[in-house]
């Protein structure tokens, strides 16, 4: 089996890195299940890397206080490397259904946690998906605020021709501090 991986160590202009990672996720078939995976967990690495190890090798997250926590098979934890990043959760603290990230440049990016397959091990994260923020912007004319559409495209989910899936949605979370943290299909800027 050909595995397609992409090399964290060579980036010298990280926008088309990053979008040759999201690229080389969205080409991978859905039905390639554990390489999927593999490539949205090698991605998360990239864009919201952990202060030590990989998001491969994680066995639970956690939200502790106002920070995402990493758990490891042998009892190890850590945070994200850049701690700001985490904004938002869905579910309980501590076993989110999903964890809400923003990148640098303030797109968010939503990973949604599957369930675990009950086999009294200690199993790996399966990611279920990893949606990015697309917005579509709408001009702002003098004494009048920008309009914008808010689009979510998955990188796990997706049909046989490699497309991903896209949706507009309004989505809820939990913000870190505790209030609730709304991105809506449509907003003003």
């Amino acid at each position: 089996m050909n595995m397609q991986t992409f090399d964290k160590t060579e980036q010298h202009h990280t926008h088309n890195f990053i979008a040759e990672a999201v690229f080389a996720v969205e080409m991978v078939k859905s039905n390639e299940l554990t390489q999927k995976q593999k490539m949205a967990k090698q991605l998360l690495d990239t864009l919201f890397p952990l202060d030590n190890g990989s998001h491969e090798d994680v066995v639970s997250y956690e939200i502790n206080y106002r920070h995402v926590q990493a758990y490891f098979k042998n009892g190890q934890h850590c945070g994200l490397k850049h701690a700001k990043r985490f904004v938002a959760y869905t579910g309980d603290k501590c076993a989110p259904d999903s964890i809400l990230l923003r990148d640098e440049s303030g797109t968010h990016v939503e990973v949604t946690m599957g369930r675990r397959k009950g086999t009294g091990c200690l199993e790996f994260v399966t990611i279920e998906d990893i949606q990015l923020e697309t917005c579509t912007t709408f001009g702002q004319a003098e004494g009048y605020n920008g309009t914008g559409l808010r689009h979510w495209v998955s990188l796990v989910k997706g049909d046989e021709k490699c497309r991903p899936k896209t949706s507009n949605e309004d989505k809820e979370y939990t913000a870190k501090n505790g209030d609730d943290y709304a991105l809506g299909f449509a907003f003003s800027f």
